[in-house]
């Protein structure tokens, strides 16, 4: 069966659909014709009475003669045949205030209508309701198998992200097929993968465009929440309590919380993975308990590997954007203890032993469990060190007398920066593959931004950040080659021939697309962080102008999401306080225009007024970039909005420079509320440098 029949008509087992209600009257009853075994079918009043039955409903009329009470029919054998039904118009089920199906009762919102090249899917159900458990299953249908399939062939490969995770290319694919959270999990997960990949499609008449009506977005949606709430259904009657079953309702929590991301509820991904780092703290409790002598990891390492990046993820989401409580992820013991907050007896929540940095790492693997342990070591000590300085030091700002005991990691980054080096430089060679490639450099942004997070973390002073513009630079250069190889093979692959290409960029305008039009990389989603992060750091902290539009137009170039991190949130957000810092700069674009009316640079991205009207400089011609079709150098002479070259305008001083104090947003609504303010700010004394504004895309 071809993908395209999934939205035909869907195919359930015959065990799977509960018997149908009993009808007003016999006309409106409805059928479903399949192959009956030889047995003798009836009801019970019949049987006893050895007459034949004709099986009427409500009640069958040998029944209706003798004024009994008919007893209704039992239901068919199991078989193997498959019974097709016409599933329920989706209009209805949209307008409908509580459809039940298969066991639940979700109640939706009416569906919006998509916009082409977006990553915004359709809003979530806002209450889930279990009625009921649907029975298991040991093997796929065809309506799930299609599912499956595309989670086995794509998905999976997509979550993974810039780098190979036998998590989801080994682990998963095996529990699946035996294990009911898993199941639903991975079916959940394909069906939403398969609304991005209707949503976007290429527009009618490209190369490679199929339009298939009965292939509707709607429909997979409506398949991804249903399996969805049976995932959580089976966590939560799982009546066996053994390290086996927990370490199943860890693995499915893990696709929970990227099922959470996916669709843009970061407070419920957060709730998900709080929720697995209690759990693995609690098992590893128990094995410190047993008094064994070096115990061991209660579950595989692929796990122990992905909460690491979980943890770790959102972490740096609460460091950028300085969530409330609840939603916050502790590393370390807090006062109040808790579930959500495990203990450091034995290590940290995620890993338990420090791993030695060799002189040359050998693989990207072992590049990148090196640094995942490093960078969750230090925002453990972070973290406690802040449990020290509450409300007498500025907000995510540590004393610098406290920098000299964090001078080990200043060792242990540029320790593994050397051993990195050689694979850094051979990342181009012919051996290497596309993924290899690309691993290896959005391994080396992740590690600059660490680096330069952590160093900073003692200064509270945002000029500090200016030593930082050599390596600002590398990583804008790094993600220009990352998004420019992607464009390059995602245009070979969707427009072989140019001449009848149809795509136009649908997000880069705003910030800048003609330098940066990747017309051909699709929306996406993965479970890991790539990008996003480093970017927003450059867009948020670097002063030099050039290299900060750069990072916008690269994070405003595409729609992806990288676990929690959005790129079109990230650009707006750092567009937003590009402007603040340069609105000063207008005085000299007035000054300009007065000398020179005919300034052919007037109006172009530099300007904060053209960030907020969204004008655009756009070169079709420009010179192709280092990485491929991303577009690079139509603003090569490097001046601003005011005509006066970067060099000219200067830095921007201390007192204009301001840092994200808390963003509160909505990634389904597509609404933001941001708040800066000054880096040395104390709390409960007047910030002059305060900020606040409301975005909507």
């Amino acid at each position: 069966m071809s993908e395209s029949e999934l939205s035909r008509n869907g195919t359930m087992a015959t065990e799977d659909v509960p018997p149908p209600a009993p009808a007003a009257d016999n006309s409106q009853s409805r059928r479903v014709r399949t192959s009956k075994p030889k047995v003798k079918t009836g009801c019970s009043n019949c049987k006893r009475r050895r007459i034949k039955c004709d099986e009427k409903r409500p009640a069958c009329t040998q029944c209706v003669r003798s004024k009994k009470d008919c007893t209704g029919y039992p239901p068919p054998a199991r078989t193997s045949s498959l019974v097709s039904i016409q599933p329920r118009p989706l209009a209805n089920i949209a307008s409908s205030n509580a459809p039940v199906v298969k066991g639940t009762r979700i109640q939706q919102k009416p569906l919006p209508v998509f916009q082409q090249g977006t990553l915004t899917p359709p809003q979530s159900p806002p209450e889930i309701t279990l009625l009921y458990h649907h029975p298991s299953t040991m093997t796929f249908d065809n309506h799930e198998g299609l599912y499956f399939q595309l989670f086995r062939e794509h998905t999976a490969s997509e979550l993974s992200g810039f780098f190979d995770s036998s998590f989801w290319t080994r682990s998963v694919l095996q529990e699946c097929h035996s294990k009911d959270a898993v199941r639903y999990s991975v079916v959940a997960l394909g069906a939403l993968y398969k609304t991005l990949e209707k949503i976007s499609e290429s527009p009618p008449g490209s190369p490679g465009s199929v339009c298939d009506p009965n292939d509707n977005v709607g429909r997979h949606w409506e398949v991804a929440f249903k399996n969805y709430s049976y995932a959580i259904k089976a966590m939560v009657t799982a009546t066996s309590q053994d390290t086996a079953s927990q370490k199943i309702s860890l693995m499915a929590t893990v696709l929970l919380a990227c099922f959470d991301s996916f669709i843009g509820d970061h407070r419920q991904a957060i709730v998900q993975i709080q929720n697995g780092l209690g759990l693995l703290e609690k098992l590893r409790m128990d094995r410190r308990r047993a008094f064994l002598p070096r115990p061991e990891e209660p579950v595989d390492q692929d796990l122990i590997q992905m909460f690491t990046r979980l943890a770790i993820q959102a972490k740096s989401y609460d460091m950028a954007f300085h969530f409330p409580q609840p939603y916050v992820i502790r590393l370390t013991q807090n006062s109040e203890g808790g579930p959500s907050s495990p203990s450091t007896e034995g290590g940290s929540p995620v890993s338990t032993s420090s791993p030695i940095i060799p002189d040359t790492f050998t693989s990207l693997r072992e590049a990148r469990l090196a640094w995942d342990g490093l960078c969750e070591r230090m925002m453990r000590f972070t973290e406690t060190m802040f449990n020290y300085t509450q409300g007498s030091a500025p907000m995510g700002i540590l004393p610098e007398s406290m920098k000299q005991y964090g001078l080990s990691f200043k060792g242990q980054i540029e320790a593994w920066a050397i051993a990195f080096e050689p694979l850094l430089t051979t990342r181009t060679a012919p051996a290497r593959t596309s993924q290899e490639k690309t691993g290896i450099a959005v391994l080396k942004m992740n590690q600059m931004m660490g680096q330069i997070l952590f160093l900073m973390t003692f200064s509270d002073s945002e000029a500090r950040f200016d030593a930082f513009n050599p390596y600002f630079q590398a990583m804008v250069s790094l993600a220009t080659e990352v998004i420019g190889d992607e464009e390059r093979r995602a245009a070979a692959k969707r427009c072989p021939d140019q001449r009848y290409c149809r795509h136009q960029a649908t997000h880069a305008e705003s910030f800048g697309g003609g330098d940066y039009a990747a017309r051909h990389i699709k929306p996406s989603f993965s479970a890991d962080l790539g990008i996003i992060p480093p970017l927003f750091v450059v867009a948020t902290k670097c002063r030099e102008r050039r290299i900060r539009r750069s990072a916008i137009e690269l994070l405003g170039s595409s729609s992806r999401r990288e676990g929690m991190w959005d790129s079109d949130l990230s650009a707006r957000i750092g567009a937003w306080v590009a402007s603040i810092e340069e609105e000063d700069d207008t005085t000299a674009r007035l000054e300009r225009s007065m000398s020179d009316a005919t300034s052919p640079y007037s109006g172009s991205i530099g300007s904060p007024d053209s960030w907020r009207n969204g004008s655009v400089d756009s070169s079709a011609q420009a010179p192709l970039g280092p990485g491929g079709n991303a577009r690079w150098g139509s603003r090569s002479e490097g001046r601003s909005a005011s005509g006066l070259s970067d060099e000219e305008l200067g830095p921007i001083p201390e007192e204009r420079r301001v840092m994200v104090r808390a963003v509160e947003f909505d990634l389904r609504e597509r609404v933001a509320t941001i708040r800066c303010g000054s880096r040395n700010f104390i709390p409960g004394t007047p910030d002059l440098r305060a900020r606040e504004t409301k975005i909507t895309w």
